[in-house]
Parts: C-alpha cells; sequence; structure tokens
C-alpha cells in the first residue's frame, strides 16, 4: 500500500473541475512489466474516483477511493495535513469492499483530498477473498468508508477478469 499511495495522491492532485464533467468509464491497464491497475473516472484525465492496483502475481489489490467527507482540519507551517486534534495524516480507517451482497471490511488509511476537499481512503484487500470472486463474477464493487462510498456503475467482467489476472 506505501507504493501505491503516492501514485495515487499525485494522480489525483492535477484533477481539475472541467475534467470532473466529462464521462467516467472504466479503464484497465495490465502491462507486463509494470502494475495492473482498475479505474474507473474520465479518460485522459486525474479525476479517478475509484482505482484498484496490484503488482503482478501478489495476490493483494490495493484499493482507493474518494469519500466526501473531509477529515483534514488544516495545513502546518511544515506543509503537513492534520486532523481537529492535530494528528497528522494519514489516519487510520475502516474500509468496506462490497460486491452485491459480499463484502469485507479492512483497516485503512486515509488522506487529505485536496482536489475534491474530501478524503482518499486505501486499503488493500487478498485476490483470494470472497468479495473479490463476487467481484469477478458481477463486475459491481461499491467502496464505503467515513460514511461515504463509491458506487460506479458495473465494471466490463472481461477487465475485471483481465486485471484480476494479472494480480493472482
Amino acid at each position: 500500500m506505501k507504493r501505491f499511495a503516492p501514485l495515487v495522491l499525485a494522480a489525483l492532485a492535477s484533477a481539475t473541475a472541467a475534467q470532473a464533467q466529462a464521462p467516467r468509464t472504466w479503464m484497465v491497464e495490465t502491462p507486463r512489466d509494470g502494475d495492473a491497475w482498475l479505474r474507473y473516472g474520465t479518460p485522459e484525465t486525474d479525476d479517478q474516483p475509484l482505482a484498484m492496483s496490484c503488482v503482478r502475481k501478489s495476490g493483494q489489490v490495493g484499493v482507493m477511493a474518494s469519500v466526501d467527507r473531509p477529515l483534514a482540519e488544516r495545513m502546518t507551517n511544515a506543509g503537513v495535513w492534520v486532523d481537529k486534534a492535530g494528528v497528522p495524516a494519514p489516519w487510520p480507517v475502516s474500509v468496506t469492499v462490497a460486491s452485491g451482497a459480499t463484502s469485507v471490511t479492512l483497516r485503512g488509511k486515509a488522506h487529505p483530498d485536496e482536489v475534491t476537499s474530501g478524503t482518499l481512503v486505501m486499503s488493500e484487500f487478498s485476490t483470494r477473498a470472497p468479495v473479490t470472486d463476487a467481484f469477478r463474477k458481477s463486475g459491481l464493487v461499491e467502496v464505503q468508508a467515513l460514511s461515504g462510498s463509491v458506487r460506479p456503475p458495473p465494471a466490463p467482467k472481461g477487465m475485471v477478469r483481465r486485471f484480476l489476472g494479472a494480480c493472482k
């Protein structure tokens, strides 16, 4: 998850309001020499409210979602975001990944989302988890955290199989 967070934070930091208005779609990347990605967002932009990534053949899927609830209260003089209690990011959160009636609640981390003023939540789950099998079969996925959720339309099953196949 340490490799996943900086990539996603950097990508999302440059999204603009104009980009967010374009139609969103599912996108998959499975290069032979790099990490695999399954993203829901606006093509050729950094607008990605939901992204999944894995190191090939790792058996672990990193998930990131942008939820509306902000945790960041202010930025310190040192450039570090803190919450109301003065605790610096990242903050611990529970993240639920669901596919239909199957779900798993995981430990995760939250970072400020400077693009939307909400929060980016991140976690990891196994390719052997029941929710992974349900996602593979249905294309349905939802990520819930901090009383918010990201629920895109179903992903094309071929894209899901291609992505998860790279992760196993």
